[in-house]
């Protein structure tokens, strides 16, 4: 009589702990959904309205001239999150919870500033910050992952931020390469380090490098950051 008991106990014990898992099964797969639908709100986000949040942080709100200057800088692309095709991970949805609480109801228009590469670009001829538009040229940061504003992005995309920079790129890198050359190599032993063989190595150099960089350029469809940071386009 005794063993039954104990046996009768331990089933209902069992059974209560298969009942709380599945609790817990149902719980985390309703969380899996929400964060599906939240994901899938940011992938559908075409030319998103803006957002009534007259309490949002204004360390995480940005003018659009803000978000330009950020883009130009690190060579970013600034587009609805329809044409986002990199991942959104659970920070991402965390902020987008978050957003959504604060704002007391669902939020279904995104903007992303990204590398061009995590979106679907058309043909004109073929680490992301996440961002709800507020009005009159502001937007709320909802979250920010991966480091696509790295300081290495700032120095390598210096020279095609404009035409100008590319400009100045390329006579510092001209007078450069000219003015380390040795002397033996030019002909010029003997004279003096400025002279009529090295400036005219300079002009040579001025025209190659010209012309190489113009060509690159045109043949691969070269955009600059000025230009591109909210383009649809690759090219």
């Amino acid at each position: 009589m005794g063993a039954n008991t104990e046996r009768e106990r331990l089933e209902k014990v069992l059974m209560g702990q298969a009942a709380l898992l599945q609790e817990v099964h149902e719980l985390l797969s309703d969380e899996q959904l929400r964060d599906d639908a939240l994901r899938a709100a940011v992938r559908s986000s075409r030319d998103p309205a803006p957002i009534q949040f007259p309490d949002a942080d204004p360390g995480r709100v940005f003018s659009l001239k803000e978000i330009q200057a950020a883009c130009v800088k690190h060579r970013l692309r600034f587009l609805d999150g329809g044409l986002y095709k990199g991942s959104i991970p659970g920070q991402a949805v965390h902020g987008m919870r978050r957003l959504e609480e604060l704002v007391g109801r669902p939020v279904t228009g995104y903007k992303v500033m990204a590398p061009a590469d995590q979106f679907r670009l058309c043909d004109s001829e073929v680490d992301p910050l996440l961002f709800v538009p507020l009005g009159d040229g502001y937007y709320y940061l909802v979250a920010r992952w991966g480091k696509d504003l790295a300081a290495w992005r700032r120095l390598v995309y210096w020279p095609v931020r404009r035409p100008s920079n590319l400009v100045v790129f390329m006579l510092a890198f001209v007078v450069l390469f000219t003015f380390s050359m040795p002397a033996d190599l030019l002909g010029d032993v003997g004279q003096g380090w400025v002279n009529g063989q090295r400036l005219l190595f300079l002009f040579w150099t001025t025209m190659v490098v010209s012309g190489f960089t113009m060509f690159g350029w045109f043949a691969f469809f070269g955009q600059f950051s000025k230009d591109a940071w909210n383009s649809r386009y690759f090219n």
